[in-house]
């Protein structure tokens, strides 16, 4: 090639690039950039879900929304920006994308500050191990590196990026702790990949050694004078690494709500990104110039199944609080009962020996220091095996790990027990690190989650034929909801507070927990919502506590796993006329679809701050497990299918519309597939469902707080005002009932007029 015609194609690749470049930087300071649509252009030219404004769900048609691959070989959708900075591009940067016969060179005059920048777009979030074609070099070649990003804001590129992360690692996020944490100098690149070149084995396919989770953009840099011959790049897709189509759903969820389609699908992806092998974890902190890398092993897991972590791009382990939300949205989508079982054994066998479990996997120095850190964490491991038992019915791994549920719980009761008042603060053991704020007392929101515990210890006893301890948890469980209710209910406020010793702040986890621990009567119930909608919501959803609240310690942001909380307490509530539960759709709506409205578009984040944007910077995770909770919600409440007793031998399907028009879906049990739709309209609601051998249901209708005739299997079993025909029907004022409806399929209608 002639110089004249490389300082041609140099400058037309610098043209490209000063074009493409305005996709890289925010729309404005501090400004969250609007999403590229996920998977956009993968659709072979159908508009679909994602990429269609106006698109229209239609029954049946659930599988447009599935953002998983087909495969595990990935390819970038197309080149975001291609800047030659100090050096050059010689070529078409599309030859990355494997859409030219010659490859693009990458020539540079220096270090890394002055090497020419090709950022790939692989159309959503995603993870793995990085592929690039190198079809030769010069002979004594650069080093090449990739960066990764979730989003284009935190890919740093100025020199003001990232507390000065592109000197170092131009293109890249913060994935590690803690160098570059927001308001730390990066001081050296933590977070590259360096794919080694040996010119005497080109051409050849290089393959990162070290996967990557939670990346949409890959940025190609050299350090170092020489040029390099660029081809196609690709990812080897190693999440859900047990999974051949990642994509080949067990459960779905569709509406007549594109929205909250797409919200659904988003869910499940974020917790695939999250799963991964056990040997994939990260180990923190990093030594001073220790290069990133994901290769530690996750303690006590089988090293031949997945685990789920919190995050595909940090921290990368278990922690206790994300299953929570992370194994019932697996149950409900993949059903990768393996992964979760792996994950909640982990755990367990992490147990001290005076009942205490750890709330994490204990990897590296930064585990091991916060080893006592979270008492609240202990609840968390009780409601998971809890939740597991009551997805899968596994008697034997419930037995299993029972000697460790009752130590958890009495240790749980032990520091109850220091309170002559009857509930739990975290002080005096050293344990009250919090998800979302510091206190130690005694938080309405703690106490709800250990009467769930008790709730749940009571019924598992009892499966277990252990009566009087079941009876025992089941008197705690009561003793719990008494002094909630007379040490923390605000009578005035119409709300629980957040502890006796912060009286005058009404958390959003307080209320929504004390309504789904069934501390809250209907009264109560209705009038916390009430608060926390009047009080604390914002214009990206609901807060964590009012803005007003006068304790200048506990600030208010958005924080997805409690606004998962009062959606479903919104939905739970008792509200004939349906305004709560429509309430709930909006918070979904606005909360968690704008999130999807920003890039990386297609997963949700570890929290917000009250301006909308990522929490923290560019450490956030973009697609963080335990913001999936609305996956759950939307199928076991507005679907409305979810398992009253261990394994679906018994289930509920009890909808509530929020105002939606129809709904359908499928979920996956040990028995087989529950499958149900229901639709509303002017002649009233009709419930369809079809449910497997071995399992006995309860269907119900709303009746919108009006006298109807409800009919199953067009027998009428509900005369508008009790059951006819030995029917085991019943109601509650917005809803009736019908127990006892056998496996099979069957249709349950509400007539109006």
């Amino acid at each position: 090639m002639t110089t004249r015609s490389r300082k041609r194609l140099t400058g037309l690749a610098a043209a490209v690039s000063g074009a493409l470049l305005l996709g890289v930087l925010p729309a404005s300071a501090g400004a969250v950039s609007p999403a590229p649509r996920p998977g956009a252009g993968l659709s072979a030219g159908h508009a679909g879900p994602w990429d269609d404004a106006g698109y229209r769900p239609q029954p049946g048609r659930w599988k447009p929304y599935v953002l998983a691959p087909t495969g595990h070989d990935v390819e970038p959708v197309g080149v975001l920006s291609a800047d030659p900075r100090g050096g050059e591009i010689e070529g078409d940067p599309k030859a990355v994308l494997g859409r030219t016969r010659h490859p693009v060179r990458l020539v540079s005059t220096g270090d890394r500050t002055r090497s020419p920048l090709v950022t790939l777009d692989f159309g959503k979030n995603t993870g793995g191990k990085i592929r690039v074609h190198v079809a030769g070099a010069s002979a004594t070649p650069p080093k090449l590196h990739v960066c990764f990003s979730e989003s284009r804001q935190f890919a740093a590129t100025g020199p003001q990026d990232n507390d000065g992360q592109a000197a170092h690692a131009p293109g890249c996020d913060t994935a590690n702790i803690w160098n570059g944490y927001p308001g730390t100098a990066y001081t050296y690149d933590a977070d590259s990949h360096t794919l080694e070149l040996d010119p005497a084995e080109l051409p050849a396919t290089l393959t990162d050694p070290q996967p990557r989770g939670g990346f949409r953009y890959a940025t190609l840099f050299l350090d170092g004078p020489g040029w390099v011959d660029v081809g196609a790049v690709s990812l080897d897709f190693t999440a859900v690494p047990e999974q051949p189509d990642p994509a080949a759903y067990k459960g779905w969820f569709l509406s007549s709500d594109n929205e909250l389609n797409k919200i659904w699908y988003a869910g499940a992806y974020t917790v695939q990104l999250n799963t991964w092998m056990s040997d994939t974890a990260k180990s923190w902190p990093y030594e001073p110039g220790e290069a990133d890398h994901a290769d530690d092993r996750v303690p006590h897991a089988d090293p031949r199944e997945e685990v789920i972590f919190d995050g595909g791009k940090r921290d990368r382990i278990v922690w206790q609080g994300d299953l929570a939300v992370q194994a019932p949205v697996t149950y409900l989508s993949t059903n990768d009962v393996p992964a979760v079982e792996n994950s909640l054994s982990s755990l367990a066998a992490q147990q001290l020996d005076d009942g205490y479990v750890p709330a994490a996997s204990l990897v590296g120095p930064h585990n091991q220091d916060e080893l006592r850190t979270y008492g609240e964490y202990v609840t968390w491991f009780v409601h998971n095996l809890y939740t597991h038992w009551l997805y899968t019915g596994d008697r034997a791994y419930l037995d299993r790990w029972w000697p460790q549920l009752t130590r958890a719980t009495g240790w749980l009761e032990k520091v109850r027990g220091a309170d002559p008042k009857g509930l739990i603060a975290f002080r005096d053991s050293g344990s009250c690190g919090h998800y979302g704020y510091s206190d130690c007392g005694h938080e309405t929101y703690v106490n709800a989650l250990y009467t769930r515990n008790l709730d749940e210890m009571a019924e598992l006893a009892g499966a277990r034929g252990a009566a009087s301890d079941a009876a025992g948890y089941a008197s705690r469980a009561t003793e719990v909801r008494k002094a909630v209710n007379e040490q923390l209910w605000d009578e005035s406020a119409g709300a629980y507070r957040l502890s006796r010793e912060i009286p005058d702040a009404y958390p959003q986890d307080a209320n929504a927990t004390a309504v789904l621990a069934g501390i809250a009567d209907p009264v109560r119930a209705g009038r916390a919502m009430e608060y926390l909608k009047r009080n604390s919501w914002g214009p990206y959803g609901a807060l964590t506590v009012s803005p007003s609240t006068p304790n200048a310690s506990i600030r208010p942001s958005y924080e997805p796993l409690p606004s998962g909380f009062e959606a479903d307490a919104r939905l739970t509530a008792a509200d004939p006329s349906g305004g709560t539960q429509r309430s709930a759709l909006e918070l979904l709506r606005t909360f968690w679809g704008h999130q999807l409205a920003q890039d990386p578009g297609g997963t949700f984040w570890e929290k917000a701050d009250v301006n909308g944007e990522p929490g923290i910077k560019q450490f956030t995770s973009l697609a963080h497990g335990w913001a999936s909770g609305p996956t759950v919600t939307l199928s076991n409440q507005v679907l409305g299918v979810r398992p009253t007793g261990a394994g679906f031998s018994a289930y509920a399907i009890v909808p509530h519309p929020g105002g939606l028009p129809w709904a359908q879906g499928s979920v996956p049990t040990p028995h087989g597939d529950i499958t149900a739709s229901w639709r509303s309209g002017a002649g009233g609601f009709v419930l369809e469902a079809t449910a497997p051998r071995g399992t006995s249901g309860r269907l119900a209708v709303p009746t919108g707080g009006k006298r109807v005739r409800v009919t199953l299997d067009g027998v009428t079993v509900w005369n508008g005002s009790r059951a006819v025909g030995g029917a085991k029907a019943t109601t509650d004022g917005a809803r009736v009932y019908v127990d006892g409806v056998r496996s099979g399929h069957h249709v349950l209608r509400a007539h109006r007029g």
